[in-house]
């Protein structure tokens, strides 16, 4: 990559980033101009998000997901936006000039002012989100070093991501391979990688995202409890969830999606908490003018969250459905009515994008669900192998051979305690008499977790044999993360006493689960904890400037010096990214001496068969995520993809692609790892004209090759 491309690169994303961030800011200020501190902050990065979502969405619609138009975009919708806010004050009236909240402190009336932590409990929770952030560095370095390797990032995440790129269309339904009904989930945190490539040309953004969502995570956790004093205990708590093995495995340095969701989830819960829909003593609201206690404009923006959560997994729907109801209930009667008003139409505009495409491309907004009136593909290969725990509810042998030991590795050796205290923390909110806000966080909690249990996938395997428990726990993390932060919050465990002990069994739960030494790899500690001592120095500065902004000149002159810092560094960090990324390496993957291969393709039509390669397909994109890479089967009615049968109907299917190379491989049964199957594919192939292997390799007993395609395969010349 030269460095022109990547000095515009670079420029096209502070651009983006900075013309987002004004359009958020000004927004918030607007229309809540009470708001101060971590929950302003909070607001502007959910309004940033939807924003800059909403643009690539609609851009995406039309096959403009491109450099040039998503630039301007950003910068035409921050400037309206900054313009349309310093027009005027809250609800229409006359604003502080320039379009600026006033310069106080102090929250509304009728606010009360949250209470002031010691400072030994802020140093406890700053040690445990920076011990956290470290925890997740690691990961995040080592792909930096080879490339992500996950896989579920290799099987559809970043291939997603850099079809949008490639296409400049996001509606278009990518298909891996033929095991799954993976097309048909939300592609949000996929959008957001797209982006990356878009704008810099390279994947190079995508290791880092999660370490992002994870300072975001504790950001909105530290929301939950501010109002009542209780923000490091609530950070604290979350922060035991994301340092479990299953997340940071997961989740550290890959593409995996699930702490997306998991910040956009907390950020709601905190936005309704800070709201209040009873209406006991919520901040004034700029559009209640009357005082109804309905807090239009915090709900609404809780329901954006809402609604980007469920846009980023189907894993949220459950959690998100139930915070709608329990807001729309705890409110009281005479207010529900402005609730619902004020938060459905921002859950559904927020999140209904890509249910709405499944709606068009296939006539079921979730394909996975006939319902007897909806339309529904093809059954997938794996479809007898989606099992919920509650299907083994009774049978001691799963839970002694597969969930226990799933849930030692998953969530640590303490993973009883964790588990007990993620119950007891929400049932005592839920047995909260007076505070109707508190109830509901104990609600929506114990419904999430709940939802785990019977969801789909989450004992997955062969019937008596759900070996995908483990590798599938992720799908807890809402409801155990949500579960834990507002533990802190519940009415018996207040009192100084009461709050100091909370904090110490966290803390210690926090400590053991942190031991864990497989959780850390030596040769990346050191660069490890350079990332945490950064991060933090960044909040402590970021935390100064708040409270006392220097001059304009002195401010500007510093963030010209942080982006030089920042795009140098960037510039040397992604040379070294570049090189190592999927460069072959022994002992590292059966793959990786294909992946290697296409890292001196770039440009090409790439078909793939097999779904051995099916689940690690990313790599062959190319080293600039260049190659058009399809797998080949047969599309059928209402978003059907089925494996193709017959000599002839395969050549005809590749000779229509027009594709340079092929990459035949085994097909591989996910449950049976190494137990490959041959594939026919491979042999259609080479009795066709028009054809020379490139590359062969035997992995477990089975061949992989790479055709070079050079002229049509003939289909008339099939045998019988």
């Amino acid at each position: 990559m030269t460095a022109g491309r990547y000095a515009v690169g670079f420029a096209a994303l502070v651009v983006v980033l900075a013309s987002v961030a004004v359009g958020a800011v000004s927004l918030r200020a607007r229309l809540l101009p009470g708001w101060r501190g971590a929950l302003a902050r909070l607001a502007e990065f959910v309004l940033g998000f939807a924003l800059l979502i909403g643009i690539v969405e609609v851009l995406g619609a039309v096959g403009l997901f491109r450099l040039l138009p998503i630039v301007v975009a950003c910068v035409v919708a921050g400037a309206g936006l900054a313009r349309w806010a310093g027009r005027g004050g809250p609800a229409g009236g006359p604003g502080p000039p320039g379009g600026r909240e006033p310069a106080r402190d102090s929250l509304p009336p009728g606010a009360p002012a949250p209470r002031r932590p010691p400072a030994a409990v802020l140093a406890v929770a700053l040690i445990a989100a920076a011990a956290v952030i470290a925890e997740w560095a690691i990961p995040t370095l080592s792909s930096y070093d080879t490339g992500i390797r996950s896989f579920d990032s290799l099987w559809y995440h970043l291939p997603w991501a850099a079809s949008f790129a490639q296409t400049g269309w996001v509606t278009t339904l990518h298909y891996t391979d033929v095991e799954y009904l993976t097309p048909f989930y939300p592609a949000t945190s996929e959008l957001l990688h797209g982006l990356g490539i878009v704008l810099l040309g390279r994947d190079t953004l995508s290791p880092a995202m999660n370490l992002g969502w994870l300072a975001l995570t504790l950001l909105a956790a530290w929301c939950i409890g501010a109002r009542r004093g209780l923000g490091p205990a609530t950070m604290t708590a979350a922060a035991l969830a994301l340092a479990t093995p299953m997340l940071r495995i997961s989740q550290g340095g890959t593409a995996a999606n699930d702490i997306a969701g998991v910040f956009f989830l907390l950020a709601a819960v905190a936005l309704v908490v800070n709201a209040d829909p009873a209406g006991s003593d919520a901040p004034a609201d700029p559009l209640d003018p009357a005082g109804s206690g309905a807090p239009a404009v915090p709900l609404a923006i809780a329901g954006v969250a809402a609604g980007l959560a469920v846009a980023v997994k189907l894993s949220l729907l459950a959690p998100v459905l139930a915070l709608t109801v329990g807001t729309i209930l705890v409110a009281r009667r005479g207010r529900r009515p402005r609730v619902v008003v004020a938060w459905v139409p921002a859950l559904v505009l927020a999140g209904g994008y890509w249910y709405l495409r499944n709606l068009i491309a296939v006539g079921n907004p979730l394909p996975w669900l006939g319902l007897g009136i909806f339309a529904t593909p093809a059954a997938p290969l794996q479809q007898h192998t989606g099992f919920a725990i509650v299907h083994y509810t009774t049978d001691t042998s799963v839970w002694s051979r597969f969930f226990e030991p799933g849930l030692a590795a998953g969530l640590g050796p303490w993973w009883v305690a964790i588990v007990a205290l993620a119950v007891l923390g929400p049932v005592l909110c839920l047995l909260a008499r007076v505070e109707r806000t508190t109830q509901l966080l104990g609600f929506v909690a114990l419904v999430s977790l709940a939802a785990y249990l019977i969801t789909p996938e989450t004992a997955a395997g062969p019937a008596g044999d759900p070996s995908g428990f483990a590798f599938n726990l992720r799908y807890a993390a809402p409801g155990l993360t949500l579960a834990l932060a507002v533990t802190p919050l519940a009415p018996a465990l207040d009192g100084p006493r009461a709050r100091a002990a909370t904090l110490a069994v966290l803390a210690l739960l926090l400590a053991v689960t942190l031991a864990e030494g497989r959780l850390w790899n030596g040769g990346y500690v050191g660069g490890a904890v350079i990332a945490a001592v950064a991060a933090v120095v960044a909040l402590g500065a970021a935390i100064a400037l708040a409270r006392r902004p220097p001059a304009r000149a002195a401010l500007g002159a510093a963030v010209v010096v942080a982006l030089a810092a920042v795009a140098l560094a960037g510039y040397a960090g992604q040379r070294h990214y570049l090189r190592g990324r999927y460069a072959f390496e022994p002992g590292v993957s059966s793959l990786s001496r294909l992946w290697a291969w296409a890292r001196g393709i770039h440009h090409a039509r790439v078909a793939l068969a097999g779904t051995f390669g099916g689940f690690f397909s990313y790599p062959l994109f190319g080293l600039d995520d260049s190659n058009r890479v399809q797998y080949v089967a047969a599309r059928g009615a209402h978003g059907s993809f089925t494996p193709i049968h017959t000599c002839r109907a395969w050549r005809t299917a590749l000779d229509a692609g027009r594709y340079r190379y092929l990459v035949t491989t085994p097909a591989r049964d996910p449950w049976h790892p190494r137990g490959l199957q041959s594939s026919p594919e491979g042999g259609w192939t080479a009795s066709g004209v028009g054809t020379r292997v490139v590359f062969r390799q035997v992995v477990h007993g089975q061949p992989i090759l790479v055709f070079e395609l050079t002229g049509s395969l003939a289909p008339g010349g099939c045998a019988a």
